[in-house]
């Protein structure tokens, strides 16, 4: 391709069956699908790129045909990795849904514009108002709708012209070389070539890209050889080696960088596990070289154990896809699957080698974290070094603080060896169900058949269970079996819409817990330096705890509404840490509520402040027997459906158990502390207005706002440099609302102390 032609990359991703190939056939003449299984079944697998010059336009137009299925939305996921354009396919019968929001999230992160194409026009139920309302929902009212019907040829020279007019900015070829991997194309003679779009900077046959990986040839789409390719093509590559690398894996600063680090792919995260077994070795190992080339059709991992493949994929369709392909050469038998778990490690853990110094945490969520010590920023070497050994331990959590370390090897080899120091475990959560009988009461035969929970029995003998999902189907059989179908069962679907986080509080070990929809509940524990009844420590166990809770929680600390802390030894320490933590305001103990029900009923107690200040509520809950009530249930695996090794530590594994009693309501009462001196003293001694000329009081702290002017009133209860009368206005609270930041009128910025004063 000559660089007299501008080059656009145009994703077209939708749901499945909204007509996405059917487009692209209609504008280049080709379907895009190819697969055997694509055609079969009809349904996109892998990404697909078709050329298409517009030679009036002097446009190459490289289209990105994804798939639409959810278990294949690597597809779509690696295409928003590299395209310029989103074509977005709605069907006009069905309209938005749940993947449609999706991509148009994504494409805003990324500054992607998008064009939306309503297919299936031609028929009278197709509604392209509806569409249109729900784009004013999301205030994305300036995005073009184009009509179309592939049945009709409808649209599509309108939906070609609108694309045309779109252009992409390219850099300076002296930018430093970035592509990212798209596909592989096996050609005869030359073996595996690797699709990759360049991101940016250009690239030439001979080059070195690192020490053992070089560029042998580059060709184009259209297998022609080519000198150079620059930002913003999609080549092929001819390397010196065999590549096996990711798709989505992206080169960058001389670093191939794992898909699983950071982009749209690493949200693409395996739900269910099947296990394969192979006896034949010949058979075993020609089994492995199958699911490698598959690899790199669509992303999906496997690990072995004897005669015995773990795979990992995102559901029950992509294993199809697998199967299939196996059946054709190998006999094998599926002896099992489940709902993936989490592999992490069963407890803390440090290693060394050279000049690096690690410490390795279990995480129990499909998340891998990295932080150096004293809060210094990370290195790229230093998350690369991290996935590696997560890679090849096929650890799905873990949390690694370094100390020191000089390279990427060393930090590995030392990851390496504090793992290899405890025990590999896999953790599957419980997926219960809870259920409702009414018109039978002989069902005690069954509750204690199946292991059966009852959370309440009525005096109508209406009973509410809670079974586990593997039992559920016999279960229900049986019930109706002997109950000559009279029992009437309710299925009760909750929606945990709550970020929770629980913690086990003793006097020098603290166990912590937190819980989201969605995700697997996900445990860390604290031994702290010295003993909290060391009143003199307490500042620098909470500094302890503040890091370790910033490197446990993450993005998710912002999102916490609950917090269930036993009532141990250490509650009333935890509790102040909490409140200076999350920054909770309070008027002196006056937010404390007895009855859940009522809490719940009436939306939730009124706090102090709404709007901009949303810290989350504290619950005390009953902990009596709670560690050692873990221990039992850990030893007999009923907190999670697998655990290899009994590894967890006690304190741990009894915040989820105060996780899961204060969801149920067994809570003795909701805690805030106060901090009646900033609050009084705001009431007290402040006005504030939007304007000079509009002074009115402040009267709690739901008035204070952004740019609102506060004028002082007694500048000697101040720990600052303000005097009677003064004007500042006010930008936000600091840290634990014992000050805050203001613009003096002259533009200068300065924090506001408070003077602290006996309460």
């Amino acid at each position: 391709m000559e660089q007299k032609y501008r080059v656009l990359n145009v994703l077209f991703a939708g749901h499945a069956q909204a007509g996405k190939s059917s487009l692209i056939e209609l504008i280049v003449g080709i379907f895009p699908d190819n697969l055997d299984f694509e055609l079969v079944h009809g349904t996109t697998v892998s990404l697909k790129v078709i050329q298409f010059e517009l030679k009036k336009s002097k446009l190459l137009l490289n289209l990105l045909d994804t798939a639409g299925h959810s278990d294949f939305k690597a597809s779509p996921a690696l295409g928003l990795e590299f395209a310029d354009l989103l074509v977005l396919v709605v069907s006009g019968t069905d309209g938005f849904q749940a993947r449609t929001f999706w991509l148009i999230e994504k494409a805003k992160e990324k500054n992607i514009p998008v064009i939306i194409a309503v297919t299936k026009m031609d028929l009278p139920a197709a509604n392209v108002n509806k569409i249109k309302k729900d784009l004013e929902k999301l205030n994305a009212r300036m995005i073009s709708i184009i009509q179309t019907s592939a049945k009709k040829n409808i649209g599509i020279e309108e939906l070609i012209s609108k694309i045309s007019i779109y252009t992409k900015h390219r850099k300076k070829i002296e930018e430093d070389l970035s592509f990212i991997i798209l596909g592989y194309e096996y050609r005869k003679g030359l073996g595996n070539l690797i699709n990759v779009g360049i991101l940016s900077g250009e690239i030439e046959p001979k080059r070195a890209l690192t020490p053992e990986v070089k560029t042998k040839a580059i060709y184009s789409l259209k297998k022609k050889p080519l000198n150079r390719a620059s930002e913003g093509e999609i080549v092929q590559l001819l390397l010196n080696i065999d590549p096996k690398f990711n798709l989505g894996t992206k080169y960058y600063h001389g670093k191939f960088i794992s898909p699983k680090i950071e982009s749209i792919m690493a949200e693409v995260l395996p739900r269910k596990e099947f296990f394969i077994e192979i006896n034949d070795p010949r058979k075993f190992k020609l089994s492995l070289e199958i699911f490698e080339k598959l690899k790199k059709i669509i992303p999906f991992d496997y690990y072995t154990e004897r005669n015995v493949i773990n795979l990992l994929v995102v559901g029950d369709l992509q294993f199809e896809f697998i199967k299939e392909r196996l059946e054709d050469l190998i006999d094998f038998k599926i002896i099992g699957s489940k709902i993936k778990g989490i592999i992490t490690i069963n407890k803390v853990s440090k290693g060394t080698h050279k000049s690096a110094s690690v410490r390795v945490v279990p995480r129990c969520r499909n998340a891998l974290t990295v932080s150096r010590e004293n809060n210094q920023i990370t290195k790229l070497y230093d998350i690369l070094a991290a996935t590696a050994a997560c890679e090849a331990f096929h650890l799905d959590g873990l949390h690694v603080d370094i100390y020191s370390g000089k390279n990427e090897d060393h930090i590995a080899q030392a990851i390496a060896k504090a793992v290899d120091k405890v025990k590999i475990i896999k953790i599957v959560p419980y997926q219960d169900i809870i259920i409702k009988i009414e018109n039978y009461t002989d069902v005690f035969p069954l509750i204690e058949k199946y292991n059966i929970e009852v959370l309440f029995q009525s005096q109508t003998d209406t009973f509410f269970l809670q079974v586990k999902n593997e039992n559920f189907e016999n279960f229900f059989n049986s019930l109706m079996k002997i109950s000559e179908g009279k029992a009437e069962i309710h299925l009760f679907k909750f929606e945990q819409n709550d970020v929770i986080l629980a913690v086990d509080p003793g006097t020098r070990h603290f166990g912590f817990c937190l819980i989201e929809k969605g995700e697997m509940p996900s445990l860390w524990f604290v031994n702290m330096k010295t003993n909290i009844e060391n009143l003199r420590s307490h500042n620098v166990l909470k500094r302890q705890l503040d890091i370790e809770l910033t490197n446990f929680l993450r993005n998710e600390k912002d999102i916490i509404n609950k917090i269930f802390v036993g009532n141990g030894p250490g509650s009333d320490f935890i509790i102040d840490f909490f409140i200076e933590y999350f920054n909770i305001p309070c008027d002196d103990y006056s937010c404390v509520i007895t009855d859940l029900s009522t809490h719940e009923e009436s939306g939730g107690l009124k706090t102090v402040v709404k709007s901009r200040f949303e810290p989350p509520d504290i619950f005390l809950v009953d902990e009596f027997k709670t560690t050692k009530e873990a221990l039992f249930h850990l030893q007999k695996g009923e907190l999670v459906s697998e655990v290899r090794s009994k590894g967890f530590v006690d304190h741990a594994i009894a915040a989820l158990l105060i996780a899961k009693r204060g969801l149920k309501g067994e809570v003795i009462k909701l805690e805030k502390k106060p901090l009646k001196q900033l609050y009084d003293y705001i009431v007290e001694n402040y006005a504030g207005s939007y304007s000079f000329s509009s002074i009115h009081n402040v009267n709690d702290l739901n008035d204070l706002k952004p740019g609102m002017y506060l004028r002082v009133k007694d500048s000697s209860r101040l720990d600052s440099n303000l005097k009677d009368g003064d004007i500042v206005s006010f930008s936000r609270f600091g840290s634990n609302y014992k000050n805050f930041l203001g613009t003096t009128l002259s533009g200068n910025k300065i924090i506001v102390k408070f003077d602290s004063i006996e309460i």
